[in-house]
């Protein structure tokens, strides 16, 4: 135990160690959080939240290092505007999702959360850095069927679609339609080389009918390669 605590005290100095594992532990926490987003066929993967995440990292080491071997400045400084001005990034990932009404608002959440966790794991504070990290994958993965199922408006979903061809499309919305579903949005995204294309949708359903019948039942077409939620009203 007094092993570890020397360890970890040694770790929470400003060292090439420490430095190295910080840069590696918020690459891990920021890789955790995109990956859940790309899952739900988001904007800002992965590789977002890794930069974001990295940069704020980078910030805190460059104020503890101004802070440790200039002795000037406030450490906390850069770090808070960090938190500021990671907000305009957070605003572009919901006015770019499109004409789908509102979307992008747990993206735009988590593009804030993920520099937050990186600055703590930047000025040495690992176990908050490692314990944000796992609270905030929990809510953004686990906690979807919770919201959604005591969600005001709790009919209303969106889905990602890929047909084999751009003309199974229509097809796809007269079965949506027949299942008493109401188109309120689509986005067709751009044919790939194989032909297949894929559409974001915006669909009600009556309140007596759940999403995942709608889901399964476009699963069992022939022609549908890929079909999942892209969120519960977020």
């Amino acid at each position: 135990m007094e092993a570890l605590r020397e360890v970890y005290g040694y770790l929470q100095e400003l060292n090439l160690v420490s430095m190295v594992v910080r840069i590696l532990l918020a690459a891990c926490c920021g890789g955790i959080l995109g990956i859940e987003r790309a899952k739900s066929n988001q904007a800002a993967g992965m590789r977002t939240y890794m930069l974001v995440c990295l940069g704020s990292t980078v910030v805190m080491l460059t104020s503890q290092y101004m802070a440790q071997y200039f002795n000037t400045g406030d450490p906390a400084r850069l770090g808070a505007q960090v938190i500021s001005g990671i907000g305009f990034l957070g605003a572009g990932s919901i006015m770019t999702g499109g004409k789908l009404e509102v979307r992008g608002l747990t993206t735009a959440a988590g593009l804030w959360t993920a520099p937050c966790i990186g600055l703590a794991v930047g000025i040495g504070f690992y176990a908050g850095g490692i314990l944000g990290t796992a609270a905030v994958y929990l809510t953004v993965s686990c906690l979807k069927p919770v919201a959604y199922r005591f969600s005001r408006d709790h009919n209303r979903f969106g889905l990602y679609i890929e047909v084999k061809r751009m003309e199974y499309l229509p097809v796809v919305y007269k079965l949506i339609e027949e299942f008493d579903g109401y188109l309120s949005d689509k986005e067709v995204s751009e044919c790939r080389e194989d032909g297949s294309c894929g559409a974001v949708l915006s669909i009600k359903l009556p309140r007596e009918k759940m999403p995942e019948e709608i889901m399964e039942m476009l699963s069992l077409e022939p022609f549908v390669k890929d079909v999942k939620f892209i969120n519960y009203n977020i």
